[in-house]
């Protein structure tokens, strides 16, 4: 019997595995490796605990849950436990900007000032005007030259001016009293500032809060169950709570409960990037349209020429148009994998070319697990290969 795999660059890649695989007990399958793996990073405490769902060729092939969603009280991990999935706010917020263009209500590459008039006069740190307000797409893709995370006072949700506050008074702040690094669209920079800027001009073509925003125009199409903008009523809402969040200590290696957060009351200010709540089955559910060219449950969420712009590469850095970054590429240079990651320890990704998404979800700080993160997805890849690999006489 031969191993003949249907994709030739796929059989490179899993014929390793597969030799092992085959010569264990039939019982055995592609994802057992991986179930062993998750589970001896929360025995050597490197994570509390976690999820992961993984999408293959039209259905659900593998989902695991492990560990703690809260570890000092036992509770353990579920595959619908919620998480805050930090920074995979952005493109769920870039997403739900693209389907306001096929409401008629906003163009991505319009100057921001055509919404937003305080932005209609920034300037540069060096004190020179801009040449012109960025655009929603430059503020999606970083590259609007607005201040970087890097940058003094670059993370705006950790500052205290801004507590209890309204996006609309956090943005005008911004326009008045952060000058711009560079000129837009001159520099990839990666700014959390500018996903609050691109969450304001939802604010205003929608005539919403940001966080009914994402209720009316993401959710609801969507049918999605779990996804809220953290704050006290969400919070509420929810059948279970969040899992709790980690960090591995610098000097001994043990986890530690990470400080509880403040939770904002409704509609207060908190990082427009950040701070969603979700699931891995409302996650897939939104994947899924993504993979799916924008279609939904048998109708349109995004049209074909909103789900190119996500999908294409922007001219500069390495994002496309909707916020994802370019992981891998097809031979012919085309991208093939996208991806995203929350600094709560969190990893969404599609392949194209391999037919895959994949959710890992923890909430052990994201820094702390980098290489788990990585070695997760890379054994992924490999077990979806070797199911696209069949034996034959």
């Amino acid at each position: 019997m031969h191993l003949v795999s249907l994709k030739i660059a796929a059989l490179a890649i899993a014929l390793p595995l597969m030799c092992s695989w085959t010569d264990t007990a039939q019982s055995e399958t592609p994802f057992d490796s991986i179930d062993r793996f998750t589970q001896k990073a929360v025995d050597d405490g490197k994570v509390a605990g976690g999820c992961l769902l993984v999408y293959h060729g039209g259905k659900v092939v593998h989902q695991v849950a492990f560990g703690y969603a809260d570890r000092e009280s036992h509770r353990p991990f579920e595959i619908d436990t919620p998480v805050v999935i930090a920074s995979i706010s952005k493109p769920i917020l870039s997403t739900l900007l693209h389907h306001l263009v096929d409401q008629d209500k906003l163009d991505l590459d319009a100057p921001i000032a055509e919404y937003l008039p305080e932005f209609s006069s920034c300037r540069l740190e060096s004190g020179a005007l801009l040449d012109r307000s960025p655009t929603t797409t430059e503020l999606i893709t970083h590259t609007s030259g607005i201040r970087p995370d890097e940058a003094a006072d670059g993370r705006v949700w950790y500052q205290s001016w801004t507590a209890d506050q309204s996006l609309e008074y956090v943005v005008k702040r911004i326009a008045d009293d952060f000058p711009f690094k560079h000129q837009p669209g001159e520099k990839f920079a990666y700014s959390g500032i500018g996903t609050e800027v691109a969450a304001r001009v939802g604010e205003v073509v929608t005539e919403r809060t940001r966080n009914e925003m994402l209720q009316e125009y993401f959710c609801a199409p969507l049918g999605l169950t779990a996804t809220y903008y953290r704050d006290r009523s969400a919070l509420e809402s929810l059948d279970v709570q969040p899992a709790t969040r980690y960090y591995r200590g610098a000097k001994s290696g043990k986890l530690f409960r990470s400080n509880e957060r403040p939770v904002p009351e409704a509609n207060r200010y908190s990082s427009s990037g950040g701070s969603i709540i979700s699931s891995a089955p409302d996650l897939l559910t939104w994947l899924l349209m993504i993979r799916n060219g924008g279609r939904h449950d048998g109708g349109t969420y995004l049209s074909k020429e909103s789900h190119t712009h996500f999908v294409t590469e922007h001219e500069i850095g390495y994002a496309a148009k909707g916020g994802m970054f370019i992981r891998r590429r097809d031979d012919f240079g085309n991208p093939a994998r996208y991806s995203h990651t929350g600094s709560s320890g969190t990893n969404v990704w599609i392949d194209f070319e391999q037919d895959t998404i994949g959710i890992m979800l923890t909430q052990t700080r994201g820094s702390d697990i980098r290489e788990f993160r990585k070695e997760l997805e890379r054994r992924v890849t490999e077990s979806v290969a070797m199911l696209d690999a069949v034996p034959i006489d």
